[in-house]
């Protein structure tokens, strides 16, 4: 399970692939802080508001209902 799912963020869409499977949608910023970004992301089913909290320079965690997905995070050079 761990080491499957890959988020990818541009400026406007997040692509996320899980096993093979990809899928994107588009995302808005609804505001941020030091440590942490709110987006507003979903499709025709319906959106929701992720927290995306930054722990340390190279990690991030989202909450995946009452548990937290940490996260490496990988720059594109």
């Amino acid at each position: 399970m761990f080491g499957h799912l890959l988020i990818r963020y541009t400026r406007q869409r997040m692509h996320i692939r899980f096993k093979g499977e990809s899928s994107s949608q588009s995302y808005e910023v609804l505001g941020s802080d030091a440590d942490s970004v709110a987006i507003m992301h979903g499709s025709s089913l319906g959106q929701s508001i992720q927290h995306i909290h930054f722990a340390e320079a190279d990690r991030y965690w989202i909450a995946i209902g009452r548990q937290r997905e940490w996260f490496r995070r990988v720059h594109d050079a």
